[in-house]
């Protein structure tokens, strides 16, 4: 091989591992960059070469449902959290989470305090908050969330409906593809009506 060969394929190799090393900080910046089914895909995140193959495979075809959720229940915590703290200011979980919410939410901080070498869950009280909790949130100050949704109706059986798919994928479950048919719709609802 001339020294034009050897460096055109060095060259070559060097590009070809610089974009891999890309690809894989966009993969881990939660940036889908390859194929949903690239059964290497996690494994480049979290090393599960221990587990049988069965295994991996179903975590990679669970993976869509929970990132789906993940993003919704945050994106809603967000949602709430910034309109509540918009409409009624800083002591807005005070004023507008209602008291069996707020016990359970202080609960669980303290259970967590108890095990400080564990991270916690999140900065603020909402990340405390149970599924059902931000729809009852919703509910319960209504008159600010009004004119971002055709009615109550509405928001709640989005919750209560998704609150069951949910659960099952919380719960390391796979679900049939109808259900994440389901929740694609339900999501992309969401998505569009609060902009």
């Amino acid at each position: 091989m001339n020294r034009d060969h050897a460096t055109a394929l060095r060259d070559w190799l060097f590009k070809g591992l610089t974009v891999e090393s890309a690809l894989n900080e966009l993969e881990e910046q939660g940036v889908a960059v390859r194929a949903p089914n690239d059964p290497q895909a996690l494994q480049r995140v979290m090393p599960l070469e221990d587990f049988s193959a069965d295994l991996r495979s179903a975590a990679m075809g669970a993976m869509p449902a929970y990132l789906a959720f993940f993003c919704f229940e945050n994106s809603a915590r967000e949602l709430v959290t910034e309109r509540l703290l918009e409409k009624k200011g800083s002591d807005w979980w005070l004023t507008s989470a209602s008291s069996s919410v707020r016990d359970k939410v202080t609960r669980r901080q303290e259970s967590e305090g108890k095990n400080r070498w564990h991270m916690r869950r999140g900065a603020s009280e909402i990340y405390y908050t149970d599924f059902s909790d931000l729809s009852s949130i919703i509910r319960n100050n209504w008159e600010h969330f009004e004119d971002l949704f055709p009615d109550i109706n509405w928001v709640t059986s989005r919750f209560d409906e998704l609150e069951k798919s949910r659960n099952i994928v919380a719960h390391n479950n796979i679900l049939e593809p109808h259900e994440v048919a389901r929740i694609t719709l339900y999501l992309r609802d969401w998505v569009r009506q609060i902009g």
